[in-house]
């Protein structure tokens, strides 16, 4: 907001101070009230001179309300000009200039005419068109007038911040540029707040105070093995997979122990040293095989028999997700062993 020059408001200090000064010198013909005015605004204008507008103002309004004279008023606009308080500038200073009888008024009328074109150059008229509703006007955060409107409302020129609200409709809010010593229109458009409607009773039968109400229990879905029972049958087919594999190679070592005695493997046999250790690998790695088949379904077989004696049962719907969950084949391996194979 942009505050008069410092030419501007020294004028009209210095004229009004003179015009005070030569109402001192008058004859004793004023009142208490009429003197007590006097000082009042010969000390706001003493701190006008001295940059302090707001405590002028002040003092022109304590003066104001002693004589409710045309001068002090005169004085308030011409402190709120000071203060950039341009709406109620030019509605002090409009009201004061009416009073022509006042020869305080008459004398300095050309200045104080000066003052408020100077005020209404920082000033524009808002018209609010649309459907009349009761409700009220805030510009920049301020309340200053209730619809509906009967005039166009004078705000500072520029960009400012427009809001109304009407009970039973939306707030609007809005930004609006007001030209200076010019005319901005908004329309206003009312959108009414949807009541919300209330739910209709629900009627319900009366419960007798000696009834009793058995509250009917979901049935339980079919219990069927657990996850834990599941695993325990993939293990106890593994232990059969490594008992055949166990057996198998516990004939395969047989076997190739016939084959190593009957080649002999002495130097009588003529056969080479490389030959003799071939064979005595290959029965020694049937023994190996036999005895790990053996150990696995010791293991797997142990696991298996607990898993199915200790796991609890489970519903039959999660029973089905684990049977899609668990998967585990054997089939022949190439020679006499057995391949199993599981997804867990």
């Amino acid at each position: 907001m942009r505050k008069p020059t410092a030419t501007h408001l020294l004028l009209p200090v210095i004229l009004l101070a003179w015009s005070t000064n030569a109402a001192a010198g008058r004859k004793n013909t004023e009142s208490s009230d009429a003197s007590s005015e006097t000082a009042l605004i010969r000390k706001g204008l003493d701190l006008r001179q001295k940059g302090q507008d707001e405590e002028a103002l002040k003092e022109f309004r304590r003066a104001y309300e002693l004589s409710q004279s045309a001068r002090a008023l005169a004085q308030i606009a011409l402190a709120e000009q000071a203060l950039g308080r341009w709406v109620e500038a030019e509605s002090h200073l409009t009201e004061a200039l009416t009073h022509t009888q006042e020869s305080w008024i008459s004398h300095n009328k050309k200045h104080l005419d000066q003052a408020l074109n100077d005020i209404q150059g920082h000033l524009g008229s808002l018209e609010l068109s649309g459907e009349a509703k009761p409700g009220t006007v805030k510009v920049d955060g301020v309340q200053v007038a209730t619809l509906p409107l009967a005039a166009p409302l004078r705000v500072p020129a520029g960009s400012i911040a427009l809001e109304v609200q009407a009970p039973g409709y939306l707030p609007i809010g809005r930004t609006v540029v007001v030209p200076a010593r010019g005319l901005a229109r908004e329309p206003l458009v009312f959108v009414a707040v949807a009541a919300a409607k209330p739910l209709p009773p629900v009627n319900q039968p009366p419960v007798s105070p000696t009834a009793t109400t058995e509250v009917e229990k979901p049935l339980a879905p079919p219990s069927r093995w657990g996850a834990g029972r599941t695993v325990g049958v993939i293990f106890g087919v593994a232990a059969l997979g490594a008992l055949g594999t166990g057996i198998a190679f516990h004939l395969i070592h047989e076997n190739r122990a016939k084959s190593y005695n009957g080649h002999g493997c002495t130097p009588a046999t003529g056969l080479p040293p490389s030959d003799c250790q071939s064979l005595y690998n290959g029965v020694n790695s049937a023994e190996y095989i036999a005895i790990a088949g053996y150990v696995g379904t010791a293991v797997l077989g142990g696991l298996a028999t607990y898993l199915l004696v200790r796991s609890p049962s489970a519903p039959a719907d999660k029973v089905a997700a684990a049977d899609t969950a668990f998967r585990f084949q054997c089939s022949p391996a190439v020679g006499l062993g057995v391949t199993c194979a599981g997804r867990f």
